[in-house]
């Protein structure tokens, strides 16, 4: 989030208080403008300003792939009496109808698979990150890992195979390795040894 000075009137996200053109406000694009002291600061702030502005944009992405869908599944019925004709459907020879329907088949097709893109779009968008996000989902690995691996125990490393642990601390256990070296790793990395 950076300081800008307002270029356009508008209005506070958090307190709609009206922001005159040239007043400082704080802005990211995923959220919009703020006035200075309003702007989120908390992780969860952050998260429903920018899943807010997501919302919307997966809600219109939803909508053209619905759109697509509708024409695509309307396109691929259409002349139920003549697609289920097999004399129609296997003649030999150029049958300029049955070209335009082949033809208008292919595009139904190929709007389903746009429309399927439009819907991992709108999924994607509602996935909203925030700074921290990994850390936090990597410090909670770790915090349970502590509960069932401590000092002496027997592990299984990524890397450098299996060992056991010498020492205990914040982020990382020191394992003496079975391959005779002693080393530091995440604990994230490490897996406890099934026997």
């Amino acid at each position: 989030m950076r300081q800008i000075q307002v270029k356009y009137e508008g209005e506070c996200k958090k307190c709609s208080a009206v922001l005159e053109v040239g007043t400082p406000a704080m802005y990211e694009k995923s959220m919009g403008c703020f006035c200075i002291g309003c702007e989120p600061k908390e992780t969860e702030d952050i998260r429903a300003f920018r899943l807010e502005k997501a919302e919307r944009k997966a809600e219109r992405y939803e909508g053209w792939a619905a759109k697509r869908k509708e024409k695509a599944h309307r396109d691929l019925n259409s002349y139920p009496s003549i697609r289920h004709d097999w004399a129609f459907v296997t003649q030999p020879g150029h049958i300029p109808f049955r070209a335009r329907m082949n033809k208008a088949d292919d595009r139904a097709f190929e709007s389903l698979k746009v429309a399927e893109g439009f819907e991992q779009k709108a999924e994607s968008l509602r996935n909203v990150r925030v700074a921290g996000d990994a850390e936090r989902r990597r410090q909670a690995e770790r915090d349970s890992l502590d509960t069932i691996i401590s000092k002496g125990s027997k592990v299984m490393d990524y890397t450098f195979g299996a060992g056991e642990v010498v020492g205990v601390y914040k982020k990382s256990y020191r394992i003496k390795f079975n391959r005779g070296f002693t080393y530091a790793r995440d604990k994230s990395y490490v897996r406890p040894l099934a026997i």
